[in-house]
């Protein structure tokens, strides 16, 4: 794996070189962009924070427009996922992580494209979007962007991260001296070793922690919510299609105090009837009451699960605190 890691930093590497030095151009739009992304391979809870900064820019006035690449999506070209008042697309059409945005924003037109400076254009000509947020966006530099916002998991230790395929990095970690902001991921606090290393590489970063939160807990069958301390010493079967699994299994652990059986899939995988029921019957076979997985997967999910009783999901929140918020704000140019 090390000789490949070698080859991907000299590449990103020199790509990025290129940009740095703008012999590759980067194209601007005439209203503020953000960049929402990652430096690993996912598993940081991006989608969650999209989510939350695009209501709360609403709710401050602006008329935000989200691009993203859309991955795994069956639609080609450029995809209207949302338009300013309704949901114009399915899950499989739009794919599970714009579709899961489309469907907790208000107000906020949501287009997929691999082509990020179409896709922002027609967000600001077509639906007079006064700002942008461009969806896992870190590397795709083509894009000119106001801020920089990259997201990292507490649980990955700078030190000793590596770039893939040896280790999760997409880019050697000097890449965060691009970024303005580092949040930290599930947790209320950094540690002054991580802090240190951070600050070393780019003294101009702002560093905060982003705690994460369960906002609710309901059967997908009947829609009932579900309490945590419903959960409590229940022996259940939690599953998992997402960047970091073993987080959300970790989640599940302390919500029921018993270790869960699990089983996880590829990020972004899409589950057929046969999935689904060997689920349920791995569920009943090691006495579990309960399965649980992640709203992105109850997306991914058949119809047929609708009908199965105990099925549960998760989903979880994301609070920006008002130093963030001011951060960003800080960043952003006057509003005319």
């Amino acid at each position: 794996m090390v000789p490949f890691a070698g080859i991907y930093r000299v590449l990103t590497g020199i790509r990025n070189w290129f940009y740095d030095r703008r012999i590759l151009s980067s194209h601007s739009v005439n209203v503020p962009v953000i960049s929402i992304g990652n430096i690993t391979a996912g598993g940081t809870g991006k989608t969650p924070f999209v989510i939350a900064l695009a209501n709360w820019l609403s709710e401050a006035g602006y008329s935000p427009g989200i691009i993203t690449r859309g991955y795994r999506r069956q639609s080609k070209g450029r995809h209207v996922v949302r338009d300013r008042n309704a949901i114009l697309s399915t899950p499989l059409q739009s794919g599970d992580e714009p579709f899961l945005i489309a469907s907790n924003t208000k107000q906020t037109v949501i287009i997929a494209d691999a082509d990020r400076v179409a896709a922002a254009e027609t967000a600001v000509q077509m639906y007079a979007c006064d700002i942008v947020i461009a969806d896992d966006a870190f590397q795709h530099r083509r894009l000119e962007r106001d801020i920089d916002i990259v997201l990292w998991d507490a649980s990955q230790n700078p030190k000793t991260s590596s770039i893939l395929p040896a280790g999760r990095l997409r880019e050697s970690i000097k890449g965060l001296r691009r970024a303005d902001l580092l949040l930290i991921s599930r947790t209320d606090s950094i540690s002054s070793s991580n802090a240190d290393y951070f600050k070393k590489l780019n003294p101009n970063l702002f560093l905060s922690a982003l705690p994460m939160s369960i906002r609710q807990i309901s059967n997908l069958s009947t829609t009932e919510v579900i309490t945590p301390a419903d959960l409590k010493k229940m022996h259940v079967l939690g599953f998992c299609g997402i960047g970091n699994p073993a987080q959300f299994f970790n989640t599940i652990k302390i919500l029921t105090e018993i270790t869960p059986v699990t089983k996880s899939f590829p990020d972004h995988y899409k589950y057929s009837i046969t999935d689904l029921n060997a689920l349920i019957q791995q569920a009943e076979n090691t006495g579990c009451r309960y399965l649980v997985t992640t709203r992105k997967d109850a997306v991914n999910l058949p119809d047929s699960a609708k009908s199965v009783r105990n099925l549960l999901v998760i989903d979880i929140h994301y609070t920006i605190d008002e130093k963030i918020k001011a951060a960003i704000l800080n960043k952003l140019p006057p509003r005319n």
